[in-house]
């Protein structure tokens, strides 16, 4: 059976990106409350589609049982989506300050905002571009953390 790819759309990083995020900072499971925020902010994204938003979800968690192994892989795939959210024409600002929005969202969600939370924050920020910062950390500590991390190749496949 010939192998087909999958086009990775933005809606897929965006869960993607929520998911690791709120399993990551926190260094451990998704709270029910942070999978509840993160169900509400894709929601929003996919226009109040609950079809498609499901279908989003569970591309999105079928692909990364297949493909994402070990903490590492998941945050270099997590930093390569930034960079692809980052290079799509209508991700703009506005969308890219709502997405920060929703990680700030999902970090609150379980009433806990951590110093890690704060941090991946403020990486995302630089990622996207934006400055936005929450942490104590300088702009120099953020950008080596970048830095640090592996770029990853990204894709689905089928």
């Amino acid at each position: 059976m010939m192998e087909t790819k999958k086009k990775l759309s933005p809606l897929h990083c965006i869960f993607f990106i929520y998911q690791s995020f709120a399993h990551t900072a926190a260094g451990g499971e998704v709270t029910k409350e942070e999978q509840q925020v993160i169900n509400n902010c894709m929601y929003r994204w996919t226009g109040s589609d609950e079809k498609k938003t499901q279908m989003i979800i569970r591309q999105s968690v079928d692909w990364a049982k297949e493909n994402i192994k070990t903490i590492q892989d998941q945050v270099e795939t997590m930093m390569s989506m930034i960079n692809f959210l980052k290079q799509q024409s209508d991700f703009n600002i506005l969308k890219r300050e709502f997405f920060l929005m929703d990680i700030r969202n999902i970090a609150r969600a379980d009433n806990q905002f951590s110093e890690s939370e704060k941090k991946w924050h403020d990486m995302l920020a630089k990622a996207l571009g934006l400055e936005i910062r929450i942490s104590p950390e300088s702009h120099e500590a953020i950008k080596k953390s970048i830095d640090r991390v592996k770029k990853r190749k990204i894709g689905f496949r089928r």
